[in-house]
């Protein structure tokens, strides 16, 4: 005779405690979903675009060099933004070169006109060395890039042994003085793009030293899995021992 005493399935259980062990992890997974899911859904309710200070620093001096109002401090201000931007590890190739050419043409407005064609032929030089050498240690790729540095930093008012120096020497065009149509106005949706952010109180609030959605989703998460599977293991004994459910040992 067939019996289905011994038999499990669970999406059709045919025992008591198959049943009540089904309904268990299904209580659990729907809590654990909630916990995951749940609290993406509120961080995307709550979240509203923050700009960076960066962003706000270029917006106000590029809507004075729009209007024809800038002094040096805007077009300062407007190049070191756009250079933070050209920092960034994701910033497509593209959108790096539209900034390229943004921050040459301010260094342009703002170096000497008897000089500018010394600095030009400067970078002229460094891009094509660049090409030619293997390794961006080369001695003479590195005197020219300093060479760069020392004339344009102090110019835009950037401190020669910053991160920021480093990257002006590749920030400039090759043709200073020019900045197309096209990339004035793909600029500024370029910076907008990479210096606003979403955020909320769940991303700004500090908890125990790191922002609370990391140390939710990586470490919180992670405890509250084991503690499922922890009650998980405690039910499951006391649904054995109230259904008389002994197992045989050998």
């Amino acid at each position: 005779m067939e019996t289905e005493e011994y038999r499990i399935s669970f999406f059709k259980p045919t025992t008591q405690q198959a049943k009540k062990n089904r309904t268990l992890i299904v209580q659990l997974f729907i809590i654990w979903a909630v916990a995951i899911f749940g609290f993406q859904i509120l961080l995307k309710i709550l979240e509203k675009p923050v700009p960076e200070e960066a962003l706000i620093v270029f917006s106000h001096a590029w809507e004075r060099i729009e209007t024809g109002e800038a002094t040096s401090p805007d077009y300062q201000a407007a190049a070191r933004s756009m250079l933070q931007v050209m920092g960034k590890t994701t910033i497509e190739p593209n959108e790096y070169d539209a900034l390229k050419d943004g921050v040459g043409w301010a260094l342009s407005e703002l170096y000497p006109d008897a000089e500018l064609a010394d600095i030009q032929a400067d970078v002229r030089n460094l891009f094509r060395l660049r090409e030619q050498i293997t390794t961006l240690q080369d001695e003479r790729y590195l005197e020219i890039k300093e060479v760069i540095i020392s004339k344009a930093a102090p110019v835009l008012g950037i401190g020669e042994n910053t991160l920021l120096a480093q990257i002006l020497p590749v920030g400039l065009d090759e043709d200073l003085p020019v900045l197309s149509e096209e990339n004035r106005i793909r600029i500024p949706a370029i910076m907008s793009l990479y210096l606003i952010h979403n955020r909320s109180v769940l991303t700004d609030t500090i908890f125990l030293g790191f922002p609370f959605h990391y140390f939710y989703t990586s470490v919180f998460l992670l405890v509250f899995f084991i503690g499922l599977c922890w009650v998980y293991c405690y039910r499951t004994d006391r649904l054995h021992a109230r259904l008389n459910f002994l197992e045989q040992i050998d």
